[in-house]
């Protein structure tokens, strides 16, 4: 029986009528449309046109295998791969410059470049053009090795084959150094434009470095700025030394100016004019003209001394005319020159004070873009270190490159194997015999007249319900029918509390009238009862002729219906449909023939909207001629019950 998987996928089908039920059984699942076996068995019962074709087309394809066979003369030469030098390195920085490692499938097939190739076949003049070359040629790899295989088949003789593979082997190490070369010099190009722009930058920032120290007045390091902390200590020594002689000789200005006011004409003449008074005062009262006029004289003077003291910008010419005032005079002079001296150096020590505190506070920044535009170029600098040094590393292999090739084993004429004159005529002769049995098989099946019995295994796939037995047409009825009639029909009968439906859409009247009748024969033998049969189709099928004795045929339904056997080979009508769609075991009898099948494809759109799900196949089969139809018959029906 089939899976409960299966079944639900068929009641799927099933409920594509609005009044389908639940099935209770499993459908017949077959997954081709098809029996193979039987076409199988088919072609074969065929043989002796197969086996003359066969042999025909294997005659003609060795002649003409014999006919366009060449012997050639094969010869391998071994390659070993050669690694990527890991040495070639000319600085400790960085990772050296060296052609790509190329993997092995990539290595297999620059053996079988076509500059190589046709260069080697270009030396060798062997008379082989460029439009043969590439089918003479092979390339193979030993496995987990580094051993690479170049072989020739050469048309020619021996000799043509090991020169040939020694001018090859040659050709395609050249072929690789010129790769490695070939990529060597186009990094060295990349490198060289590189290196110039480098030297160009370096260049550029050292001018930049050159007007930075020259607009700033710095060339960098401590010192600098040691030196003008220290020129600001001096300026600050020489300013106190500057404003200490700045008081000395102011003090000693005031000093001259007081003592040259004491020695001044005015100074003088009033004390002349007091030593008259007092000789007057001794002669005369104070009421005398003459000791008021001298009272009146020295007054004028005291007041004009008193004017020249509150004048600050006094004329100091004014107190000279006595040789003391006059060198007082002098002295005020050359003491006023030092005094401002002294003033203007201590201005111009103050200025350069400021100026070099400005100096020094400019440092910071002066210094920060200094030490950033050397950094800067010390950057380039080791780029450019790095970049030549893998320049001269790409010149290394860009001269002399070591190629991915070397030769394990050279060109030997012991090593030439010529091939074989027969190989080719036996694979076309091989060939022919299979391509001759198809066109017989194909000429057979078209002229020769198919067969329309079908096998058991396209019967239960018609009828989409697994298989209840086989039952023959032409011999051995009475035994067989007696035993389905036990095994099978009596037991369900007794059991089942229903009637059970026989659909024989599938039939021609008079199989069906066989059918019953043994059927009929069988149930009279084992129960000593006629067999009664309900006839529930439009269409009678004994209208004329009268049953046979044995089978109980009617078309009205009794009121007891347990037990009880419907016939029907088509849809009755409204009342009677509503009796089938509640019957929950029918069978499918259908003859394993082409007409039969397909009467029963067009019958079963209605029985899957007025059926619930078949309980079985009844496949009426005539008897099988020959052997080989025999032994398919048989496997056939073996794999119908694999699969019910």
């Amino acid at each position: 029986m089939e899976t409960t998987e299966n079944a639900t996928s068929d009641h799927t089908e099933a409920a594509t009528s609005a009044n389908a039920i639940t099935p209770q059984a499993a459908r017949f699942r077959f997954p081709l449309p098809f029996d193979p076996i039987r076409l199988l068995a088919g072609i074969l019962t065929r043989w002796p046109l197969i086996l003359l074709g066969g042999c025909a087309f294997a005659v003609l394809g060795f002649f003409v295998g014999k006919a366009i066979t060449r012997q050639t003369f094969s010869l391998s030469v071994s390659l070993i791969k050669l690694r990527v030098p890991q040495t070639v390195q000319t600085s400790e920085v960085g990772q050296a410059f060296r052609p790509a490692d190329l993997n092995d499938s990539t290595l297999l097939a620059t053996l079988l470049a076509t500059e190589p190739r046709d260069n080697a076949f270009k030396i060798a003049a062997n008379g082989i053009g460029p439009n043969q070359s590439s089918s003479r040629v092979e390339a193979s790899q030993l496995e987990n090795t580094d051993i690479f295989y170049i072989t020739y088949h050469s048309p020619i003789s021996a000799d043509d084959a090991v020169r040939f593979t020694g001018i090859w082997s040659e050709e395609i190490r050249e072929y690789t150094k010129r790769l490695q070369q070939s990529e060597a010099r186009g990094v060295l190009s990349i490198l060289s434009k590189e290196v110039v722009a480098l030297e160009k930058r370096i260049e550029e920032i050292n001018y930049e470095i050159l007007a930075f120290a020259k607009v700033r007045n710095y060339i960098g390091g401590e010192s600098q700025v040691a030196a003008v902390l220290g020129k600001i200590t001096q300026i600050d020594l020489n300013l106190e030394d500057a404003r200490s002689r700045e008081k000395s000789l102011r003090a000693e200005v005031a000093d001259l100016k007081e003592k040259i006011r004491n020695h001044s004409p005015l100074n003088l003449r009033l004390r002349q004019a007091r030593d008259e008074l007092a000789d007057l005062r001794a002669t005369y009262t104070d009421e005398n003209p003459l000791v008021q006029s001298k009272l009146e004289s020295i007054a004028y003077l005291e007041e004009q001394i008193a004017l020249l003291d509150n004048d600050k910008n006094m004329n100091l010419e004014s107190f000279t005319g006595s040789p003391l005032g006059n060198q007082l005079y002098l002295d005020m002079i050359a003491a006023n020159s030092r005094l401002t001296e002294a003033v203007n150096q201590i201005a111009n020590l103050q200025q350069q004070q400021e100026s070099e505190k400005e100096r020094l506070a400019e440092f910071p920044a002066i210094m920060t873009k200094y030490d950033e535009l050397r950094s800067k170029r010390d950057a380039f600098t080791a780029e450019l270190s790095l970049l030549s040094n893998r320049l001269k590393e790409a010149e290394i292999f860009a001269s002399g490159s070591p190629g991915y090739f070397q030769v394990f084993q050279e060109p030997d004429l012991r090593n030439v194997s010529p091939s074989s004159l027969l190989q080719k005529p036996i694979l076309l002769s091989a060939a022919g015999a299979v391509a001759g049995s198809l066109l017989a098989i194909l000429v057979g099946l078209l002229l020769t007249q198919r067969s329309t019995t079908r096998s058991a295994l396209e019967c239960c796939a018609a009828a989409h319900a697994p298989l209840t037995v086989i039952l023959p047409t032409e011999s051995n009825l009475a035994h067989s029918y007696s035993n389905f009639w036990i095994t099978s029909l009596s037991s369900l009968i007794s059991h089942h509390q229903g009637p059970i439906l026989f659909w024989t859409a599938g039939l021609d009247p008079q199989t069906e009238k066989v059918f019953w009748k043994e059927l009929a024969a069988a149930a009279k033998k084992d129960t000593s009862m006629d067999l009664h049969v309900v006839d529930f189709s439009p269409d009678q099928l004994w209208q004329e002729e009268i049953p046979p004795k044995d089978l109980a045929w009617s078309t009205d339904l009794p009121e007891k219906r347990q037990s009880l056997i419907l016939r029907c080979n088509a849809i009755p009508d409204a009342a009677g449909r509503d009796l089938l769609r509640s019957n929950h075991y029918w069978f499918t009898i259908v003859k394993a023939e082409k007409s039969s099948l397909d009467s029963l494809s067009t019958s079963r759109p209605l029985t899957r909207a007025c059926f619930q799900v078949c309980s079985g196949c009844i496949v009426l089969k005539a008897p099988v001629v020959g052997k080989i139809r025999l032994l398919a018959d048989h496997l056939s029906s073996f794999l119908t019950k694999r699969f019910s």
